[in-house]
């Protein structure tokens, strides 16, 4: 019997390597020196050399990095990763949990407390107890998968006692230690400063090169686990205590308490801890602990009403306004910002901040040479809090506003509060136009930046949104602009290329129709087969839809209008771009589900997301709210308010075991048909 030495070594240092890894980055608690770890790594690495056919792309040696990729790829997320309301004061958390209290009509809640780390969301993946990818919040339902940098943060286990599918989500941040470390260095190389961790820990986290990663020493804490209650689970704190003993670091600073009052409690203390802390926190998470009530207390669109972050209050600078200039928006907003005397503000450089609209700029008496206070709204968004008035130089004259566009010298007109250039022509409205069109709100035109378009704006290379099709023909222009070589230009047009079979969703988008963002967006994919469709849909056809309404239904009415507008459409098909749906109905037998709308409430015994899959493939249209156009509701246990709603508006309700024999008696139909 032949024994295979080197791989049985292998084994064994992979094994020592992660039990000291575990040991040192989540239990704080190291068992052997620096020296003796890194003997046993040198060894690894050796070994893996000798024998590639014996490394794993889960050795503790791809903790290192070391591997290079040219972009990131999208990852659609099983379930959403929503965001979370803010709140600043502690009116607004007692009036949280009265509505907590209402909705469920308990008299006292428990809640679980947690330290809001800034930093990014993320989102794990395992299969069989193996980390198989990492990615991105993005937008909620699209990520960026970042598998090969969050390969290198050691305090995340590679490998875990748990065999059946797992996701866990938290937070990547970089401690302080990490971030003052890394500014000394590029300060040393004469690189720019990183105005903030969270910054810092964005752009590590989005290296190209894994091994940037891994020098920038990233951390994470990990806080939810979203299939908790398929696991079994129905406590928010059980969950944690089991991936805790998983391996995976949960933060040490959450707290279970009781009432509203031991919340406010813990909040005071944070105020006055948050600055001792090895990383930067901008608030606090309260989450409801009995996840059994999540679906009673319900979701928005955006958010879960079960779970509410208390942003602290921001910190106060004071600056100089030294200039007023305006731009103007694809949809034609003009929008004022203030050029500031550069200032630090919660640990970046602020040196613009907008004011909005006219009727803001009156409201706070804003001046070119006022003096002002400057805060950051939640930490994030510079605002001005107020003009120091003290310090106002005599003679300061009230700011006008302009009654023509400075960029085309059209009228400007008002309407409920906003200032608009509604000149088509306007060339700012049409490089912001093109900027939107390029970004990931629009086509995702990865590499193409807002810079880049402006230039090529300028160039008159890019005059309209189909000219992106056509950049290819202009490539010896192109390669005179300094900084952009050949290879970059092909990878550009690979990217435009590819942007061609984007869905119908993100074209739709990127058109800039009035009032239609990406949720409109989808509902109008899913309805029509294609843009063809769209174009010539009636304004009653278009307002009897969810989630449409009468004036977006106008404004697509009147943008399809425009022959314009028309002639792009035709010269994006005449460029091969998709303008199909990818989920036509019709193609659909008839069966007792299509064109039925649903809504789902309560707990299943699969997930939402897969039950509204199957219903969804048999052509049934999901909402999130019950209306009188509702068709039926599917109830499972512990439904919410919208299962009072159906009862009171009549509309048919079912549980889950009639659901699943509709399915099983419309798939046979389907096949019994040759479909």
């Amino acid at each position: 019997m032949n024994i295979d030495k080197d791989k049985e070594r292998v084994e064994e240092l992979t094994n020592l390597l992660n039990k000291y890894t575990y040991e040192y980055y989540v239990l704080n608690n190291p068992t052997v020196s620096d020296s003796e770890f890194d003997s046993l790594m040198e060894e690894l690495i050796l070994l893996e050399k000798k024998r590639p056919d014996l490394k794993d792309k889960l050795s503790p040696t791809s903790r290192v990095g070391g591997s290079v990729i040219s972009s990131f790829p999208k990852v659609t997320h099983k379930k959403y990763m929503l965001s979370i309301a803010d709140v600043f004061n502690e009116e607004e958390l007692y009036s949280f949990d009265e509505t907590i209290k209402k909705a469920t009509n308990l008299k006292e809640i428990d809640y679980m407390c947690e330290v809001k780390i800034d930093g990014l969301a993320c989102s794990l993946e395992y299969e069989d107890g193996k980390f198989v990818q990492a990615s991105t919040r993005g937008d909620g339902q699209i990520g960026e998968d970042v598998t090969n940098n969050v390969l290198t943060i050691k305090s995340i286990p590679l490998n875990i006692d748990e065999k059946r599918e797992l996701e866990v989500r938290g937070e990547v941040y970089m401690p302080k230690a990490s971030f003052d470390m890394l500014n000394k260095e590029r300060e040393k190389n004469g690189e720019q400063l990183f105005a903030n961790a969270r910054n810092a820990a964005s752009g590590s986290l989005k290296q190209l090169d894994s091994s940037i990663t891994a020098k920038r020493k990233l951390d994470a804490f990990l806080y939810y686990v979203p299939d908790a209650l398929s696991l079994g689970f129905k406590k928010h704190s059980d969950a944690l205590d089991y991936i805790e003993k998983l391996g995976f670091r949960t933060n040490p600073e959450r707290r279970l308490v009781r009432g509203i009052d031991n919340v406010i409690k813990y909040k005071r203390e944070y105020e006055n801890k948050r600055k001792d802390l090895p990383y930067d926190i901008d608030g606090l998470v309260i989450k409801v602990n009995d996840m059994t009530l999540y679906d009673i207390i319900g979701y928005t669109m955006k958010v879960p009403k079960w779970e509410i972050a208390f942003k602290f209050t921001p910190e106060e600078v004071v600056t100089r306004v030294e200039d007023i200039v305006l731009s103007v928006g694809r949809t034609g907003r003009v929008t004022p910002t203030a050029i500031l005397d550069p200032v630090i503000v919660s640990g970046s450089r602020v040196s613009r901040v907008t004011l909005n609209n006219e009727d803001y700029i009156k409201s706070k008496d804003i001046r070119i040479k006022d003096y002002i206070y400057l805060h950051k709204a939640g930490d994030v968004i510079p605002e001005v809090n107020k003009v120091i008035l003290e310090r106002r130089e005599p003679g300061l004259k009230e700011y006008k506003f302009p009654d023509v566009c400075p960029f085309c010298g059209q009228k400007l007109n008002k309407d409920q509060g906003q200032t608009y250039c509604e000149n088509n022509n306007c060339p700012s409205r049409k490089i912001n136009h093109l900027i939107y069109f390029a970004s990931d709100k629009g086509m995702d035109l990865v590499g193409i930046g807002d810079k880049l378009v402006e230039r090529l704006f300028n160039e008159g290379l890019l005059k309209s949104i189909e000219d992106f099709y056509t950049l290819k023909d202009h490539k010896a222009e192109m390669m005179l602009f300094e900084g952009i070589g050949e290879k970059t230009l092909n990878s550009m047009y690979e990217v435009i290329e590819k942007s061609k079979n984007n869905d119908l969703v993100k074209l739709l988008c990127a058109l800039n129709i009035p009032l239609v963002g990406k949720k409109t967006a989808t509902v109008l994919a899913k309805h029509f087969n294609s843009l063809d469709d769209l174009i010539h849909a009636s304004y009653e056809t278009l307002s009897s839809l969810d989630d449409v309404g009468d004036i977006t239904s106008k404004e697509i009415i009147d943008y399809f209008k425009n022959d314009e507008n028309l002639k792009v459409i035709s010269k994006l098909k005449e460029y091969g771009v998709n303008t199909l749906s990818l989920n036509k109905q019709v193609e659909i037998k008839d069966n007792f589900f299509k064109g039925k709308k649903f809504v789902l409430t309560g707990t299943l015994s699969i997930s939402r997301d897969e039950m509204t899959s199957k219903l969804e493939s048999l052509g049934a249209i999901s909402s999130s709210s019950v209306t009188k156009k509702t068709d039926f509701v599917l109830v499972g246990e512990n439904p919410g308010s919208k299962y009072d709603k159906a009862k009171s508006l009549n509309v048919k309700i079912y549980d889950e075991s009639e659901i699943n024999k509709l399915i099983s008696s419309s798939l046979n139909e389907i096949e019994n048909s040759g479909v």
